[in-house]
């Protein structure tokens, strides 16, 4: 009794040789051996080199002859069940008395150690055939992409190329019309913008499926694949392998390099579940006192008297700074509710701050909201990476082109703020500025916290080494913009 087994793949000539083409020969082959049809067993469409893949055909054949229920094995050739050595030696395990493995190109006694010899080299032969054309294939697509040629496999949305709608093979198979092409393009370039300024992924999908846009395939658009088209790295026209950018295709992009870059960082520090609490209110705005990189917020070991977590202001390595400062974050807030009333409170200080900030407010605004959105995203992904949930080498890709944009961001607050700007204002009373902290949500209690300090800077001071270290509120320190 023997069993024939066929796996889907291409012949020498690059046809495929199907399963049941297979099985036919196969059936020649057991007749003229005067054996009779055990099973047909087949893997469709499955590699037999990648180690990586699992077939169940092959497994149920490894199952048959360990149980004894076949008496030899037939196959096409012997690529088609064997290109590694490791299989076959799994195949001889099995094996402790006369086995047979024929083919349509011979015969294998595997109870004869000469058999198994020659089956040996044959496999080796296979693996080395396989090494060869896989290294050959690399150097090729290495090459494209180093030119500036991705790889693909037929059209992808934004692109031109022949009709993913249509079966492939058939004649009516063409390509898609350049309208549509275009329109795929303002829409990846619409979206990417509309992300960036707070646009969810749902709405942008209801939008484009009730417009009638639809997937190269032809089918509507999820919030997953609508993301997954927006962080392609060609829309930028940028060709990546492995995570590093490799080449630059030809042309203008479909998006502007540095939004996509921006739309990849929101995306890097975006996670999954819940969706993160309130915004701290010193972060990005008090800065270390050692090496004057912005603190981050983050929880902290133990709960407060409450039973709420508590939470500390740190200097962090991974945003860049020197990770030697920090402090608990209500004791640091409460520092800053009183820096924030009396200043505002006060008749001098206030009319410097409000005229300085009427006379370059909307502009301000403009750049303050950008850093606002820079330095939560950069929160985020440092969030993900001190917890392990990506890669060193993931979040350098995503923090990179942030800490450029927040550099630009930063130099132009400090232009618009740096000034000298004058005009009468009145103070707000005690009671006025008390009310609105406690009416005020966290984005607001910043804005305060902006106003109070102007064109100043504050710093967070490490705690003295002597001793039990103890949070004072000298530690918190305001240093007085200078005129240079």
């Amino acid at each position: 009794m023997l069993d024939s087994y066929a796996r889907l793949s291409r012949n020498p000539s690059g046809k495929l040789e199907k399963v049941e083409t297979q099985h036919a020969d196969n059936h020649e082959v057991i007749s003229r051996l005067g054996g009779v049809l055990g099973e047909d067993i087949d893997d469709p469409k499955l590699s037999a080199w990648n180690p990586k893949v699992h077939r169940p055909g092959w497994d149920r054949v490894l199952k048959r002859i360990a149980a004894r229920a076949c008496d030899g094995l037939v196959i096409w050739n012997t690529d088609r069940a064997v290109r590694l050595s490791s299989d076959l030696e799994d195949l001889f395990k099995l094996i402790d008395d006369s086995f047979l493995l024929g083919s349509s190109h011979g015969r294998y006694d595997l109870s004869d150690y000469n058999d198994r010899y020659q089956l040996r080299m044959e496999v080796a032969h296979n693996q080395r055939s396989s090494d060869e054309s896989s290294q050959r294939i690399k150097r090729r697509f290495d090459v494209l992409r180093r030119n500036g040629v991705p790889h693909q496999q037929g059209r992808v949305f934004g692109f031109a190329g022949l009709d993913r709608t249509v079966a492939r093979g058939t004649e009516d198979r063409e390509a898609v019309p350049a309208v549509l092409v275009e329109r795929e393009r303002a829409a990846l370039r619409a979206a990417t913008s509309a992300v960036l300024a707070g646009t969810t992924l749902v709405g942008l999908t209801a939008e484009w499926n009730k417009s009638g846009l639809l997937t190269v395939t032809g089918k509507a658009w999820t919030p997953s694949a609508v993301r997954a088209v927006l962080l392609r790295p060609r829309n930028a026209g940028l060709v990546e392998h492995d995570g590093d950018i490799v080449g630059r295709m030809a042309g203008d992009p479909v998006v502007d390099p540095e939004e996509f870059e921006r739309l990849r960082a929101l995306f890097a520090g975006r996670t999954s579940g819940r969706a993160a609490g309130e915004r701290y209110l010193a972060s990005g705005i008090v800065v270390c006192g050692l090496c004057g990189k912005g603190l981050s917020g983050r929880p902290h070991v133990g709960e407060y008297p409450d039973g709420a977590r508590r939470r500390q202001y740190g200097c962090t390595k991974s945003r860049g700074g020197c990770g030697h400062v920090a402090a608990d974050a209500r004791l640091v807030d409460r520092e800053l509710r009183g820096l924030v009333l009396a200043r505002l409170t006060d008749k001098k200080q206030a009319s410097a701050i409000k005229a300085a900030r009427a006379l370059i407010s909307d502009r301000l605004a403009a750049v303050q909201t950008k850093i606002d959105a820079s330095e939560a995203r950069q929160e985020a992904i440092a969030a993900k990476w001190g917890a392990d949930k990506m890669s060193e080498k993931a979040f350098d890709k995503a923090n990179e082109p942030l800490i450029a944009e927040l550099t630009k961001l930063y130099a132009k607050r400090d232009e618009l703020t740096g000034g000298n700007p004058e005009g009468p204002t009145e103070a707000m009373s005690r009671e006025e500025a008390e009310e609105k902290w406690k009416r005020a949500d966290n984005g607001e209690r910043r804005a305060m916290l902006r106003d109070a300090l102007g064109r100043d800077r504050i710093f967070l001071d490490p705690a003295d080494k002597a001793g039990f270290r103890k949070f004072t509120a000298k530690r918190v320190r305001v240093d007085p913009y200078r005129v240079s």
